[in-house]
């Protein structure tokens, strides 16, 4: 797997997908079993360098004492976490890595989510260290970018982010099903999203687009704007006739703020928002009038019905200095928003494009303009986080908003929802403020109260809710002959045989396809199991890991107390029987 080394040294790697003798997740080990003083020279002379590189550009952090003499335990402890932080970087959740000497020779270990990226991570950061002072700064740039492009596709988004801290807070089980699909807890007490829409609300037959939205509004009473629904360029300026000025202009069926256009004008203004409505109408054509109602937009987030927090987001904007252009400063605002939306704190990079140039030609201004001091420009026409705007969190939400919105909640019947709603006073009843409510959300949008500041762990908490659990999980590691004899015995309630048969009161069912991690997932997401007994040979878990570190009791059969189970039996939390 690393072959592009291949004539630097020798390196093993070996993938265990679950708990193993070096670490308690999935992780990828890597035996270095020969390398040449020449090239371990090499790398010792260069890691420093690499190590610096990467903390001025990226904020990478690692503790070395420049004064004394770089051994090769710095070089190995610098690839283990300089590993985890680049798979990190743009999306990750994964945190265990380190090395250790095993018989003479070093051991490095990396988690991963996909076992093809940490391979990648680890092969990169072995590239520069052997290129040294011969690698150009943005040639290294160049390499990592495309690999966190890699990863912004293969890892965890920021939805499953949310969910997966608050499962590590408390020990749960979780496991990625199929993309954005994921499994929390197991069997009776598990619970399935995607993203964090459960898979139950996904099935549902409630309907979120913006047409259904007012449907909803109407029939609970809650206020909304007037509206009209078009399908081409001479209906929507029908439509604005009849609407008036100011008004706003949407595809019905787009989301995160695509193509919509607020506060037009004139119209001028009409022309251009039927044009970026038109990208995002899909097959429907539909597109939606409404009419503008002044104020701030406002995400109010429900779960199960119940009142969870509002967040409000601004419009992305600059504020002069009276010496920089327009263009400067918003290049000093990108300049803190990196693709580590970690540290940027979910913020996007402001991205100059037509919708940019168009609220700018709007005011009077372009991109060369310098501003006055203090003065505060606005750069779109919507709030959206993906278009570079921010966000904070509000308490006091008048009760009389809070009564509409669970009202609506409660009438849709999902797990979660987020309901939008405009007001210049969201701490005034509608009735004097004449807030209206605007949009329903099934992805209630979780980035949005991540950047406002909501306590991450608290928030995934509280979307999986307190029945969320595992289960009874045994695990019996046998001799492979004694694995086959208890396949035809077997007389418990549901089992699995790894690494491909399945037993359910009594019956077998051989799975020919699929990893056997998936077929574990697969089993503990049945919501009528109540415990699981896995039965593995010894040869299986000693090459691919023990199945999960959520073991209840481990039974070990006689001749296979070896050193590598028994290590891997001490990094866990579970009992051990000897059978």
């Amino acid at each position: 797997m690393l072959s592009v080394l291949k004539n630097e040294m020798k390196v093993n790697v070996s993938t265990y997908w679950g708990p193993n003798r070096y670490c308690t997740r999935p992780s990828v080990v890597f035996c270095f079993e020969e390398i040449s003083e020449e090239k371990m020279s090499v790398m010792q002379r260069s890691f420093v360098a690499l190590a610096k590189y990467l903390q001025k550009n990226f904020g990478y952090s690692h503790t070395f004492d420049e004064q004394s003499a770089i051994v090769r335990n710095d070089v190995f402890e610098f690839l283990s976490s300089a590993a985890i932080f680049i798979l990190n970087y743009v999306r990750g959740d994964l945190e265990e890595s380190g090395y250790v000497v095993d018989n003479m020779v070093p051991v490095l270990f990396v988690e991963f989510h996909k076992p093809e990226l940490t391979v990648k991570a680890v092969n990169i950061l072995l590239k520069l260290l052997f290129r040294g002072s011969k690698g150009k700064e943005h040639e290294v740039y160049s390499v990592l970018n495309a690999f966190w492009d890699e990863c912004q596709r293969g890892h965890p988004d920021f939805q499953a982010h949310a969910l997966i801290t608050a499962a590590k807070s408390k020990k749960l089980f979780y496991q990625n099903l199929d993309k954005k699909v994921w499994l929390y807890g197991m069997g009776k007490k598990s619970k399935i999203f995607f993203e964090t829409s459960t898979i139950e609300d996904l099935q549902r037959e409630v309907k979120t687009d913006k047409l259904s939205g007012k449907n909803i509004f109407n029939a609970v009473g809650a206020p909304t704007a007037q509206y009209k629904i078009v399908k081409d360029r001479d209906e929507l300026f029908a439509a604005v006739h009849d609407i008036g000025f100011p008004c706003a202009v949407k595809p019905v069926h787009s989301d995160s703020g695509r193509g919509v256009t607020a506060n037009i004008r004139t119209f001028d203004d009409v022309g251009f928002a039927y044009a970026e409505a038109k990208k995002y109408t899909g097959k429907s054509n539909e597109i939606m009038v409404e009419e503008h109602v002044p104020g701030r937009d406002y995400r109010l987030l429900f779960l199960r019905g119940d009142f969870i927090g509002c967040a409000s987001s601004v419009a992305p904007f600059v504020i002069g200095d009276g010496a920089r252009s327009i263009r400067e400063l918003i290049n000093a605002v990108n300049s803190k928003r990196t693709r580590n939306l970690y540290v940027s704190n979910y913020l996007r990079p402001i991205k100059i494009d037509a919708s940019v140039k168009e609220a700018l030609l709007v005011q009077g201004y372009d991109l060369r303009t310098v501003l006055e001091q203090g003065q505060k420009v606005t750069l779109r026409r919507n709030t959206n986080l993906g278009g570079g705007g921010s966000t904070e969190l509000f308490e006091n939400v008048h009760h009389d908003i809070l009564n509409h919105a669970k009202q609506i909640a409660r009438y849709c019947g999902l797990h979660s929802v987020g309901i939008d709603y405009i007001t210049e006073d969201i701490g005034a009843p509608p009735s004097i403020s004449g807030g209206k409510f605007t949009e329903l959300n099934k992805m209630p949008g979780v980035p949005l109260f991540l950047a406002a500041g909501y306590d991450i762990a608290r928030l995934g908490d509280q979307f999986l809710g307190s029945r969320v659990g595992n289960i009874e999980l045994n695990l019996f590691v046998f001799q492979k002959e004694r694995c086959n004899e208890l396949l035809h015995s077997y007389s418990g309630e549901y089992a699995v045989f790894l690494p491909n048969t399945i037993v359910r009161k009594g019956q077998k069912i051989n799975v020919e396809n699929g990893h056997f991690r998936q077929l574990v997932g697969k089993v503990l997401s049945d919501k009528q199991l109540k415990s699981l007994d896995i039965i593995a040979a010894l040869e299986f878990v000693e090459q691919y890991g023990f199945p999960t570190e959520h073991i209840s009791t481990v039974f070990i059969g006689e001749l296979c107390k070896t050193r590598i189970v028994c290590e891997t039996i001490e990094k866990l939390n579970c009992r051990v029987q000897y059978a």
